[in-house]
């Protein structure tokens, strides 16, 4: 028995179908023959696609920052950052990719407040990285060669290539490569060994 609303329905099947397809890659048709409603019922919620998308980008930004509350700032930095690649490395290499990503090849058609949305993720990311760079310098032997919030832009930048680059190889070994600068750039933990 599905307990969601329509409208919840329609969010998460528009996350798949961005993810899956980009902006122009699916119709409102589309959309109501997966939910099981006609296409007024989605005006009737979104009255355009772009309010449709708008809600989408929300929806994902929210969850990708509970997903990054939940890590536990008192960890090690290469913990942190194994579990932040983790649920990255459960879709790469398949047919979705970051919904951000998909609608940045879109961008000069999508509103300001799409735009304004996507900005927002991804500086969301950008600072939780640079934050976690920051924790981990005063923990490395050696500085940074640019500081942690360029190396954020940096790293993440890679990860968004890696993702792209992994749907199209259908491998996850291009994450990996990007994802390998993020873990390299954390302070080796150190083990115990037992006498």
């Amino acid at each position: 028995m599905n307990t969601r609303s329509v409208r919840e329905q329609l969010v998460e099947h528009a996350l798949v179908l961005i993810r899956r397809s980009g902006f122009n890659g699916f119709s409102y048709r589309d959309l109501a023959e997966l939910v099981g409603v006609k296409t007024s019922s989605i005006h009737y919620y979104f009255p355009s696609k772009d309010d449709l998308v708008l809600e989408a980008v929300r929806e994902y930004s929210a969850r990708r920052q509970a997903r990054l509350r939940a890590i536990d700032a008192s960890l090690p930095p290469a913990e942190q950052a194994r579990q932040y690649l983790a649920p990255l490395r459960t879709g790469a290499g398949t047919d979705q990719a970051c919904l951000v990503g998909m609608l940045s090849a879109d961008v000069l058609m999508l509103p300001d407040t799409v735009r304004a949305a996507m900005q927002d993720f991804i500086s969301l990311n950008e600072q939780w990285l640079a934050h976690l760079f920051e924790r981990a310098a005063a923990q490395r032997k050696a500085p940074y060669p640019v500081p942690p919030q360029q190396l954020a832009q940096v790293v993440y930048g890679g990860l968004q290539n890696g993702l792209i680059s992994a749907r199209l190889f259908g491998t996850p070994d291009r994450l990996d490569a990007a994802a390998a600068l993020l873990t390299s750039a954390m302070p080796v933990e150190e083990t115990l060994v037992e006498a």
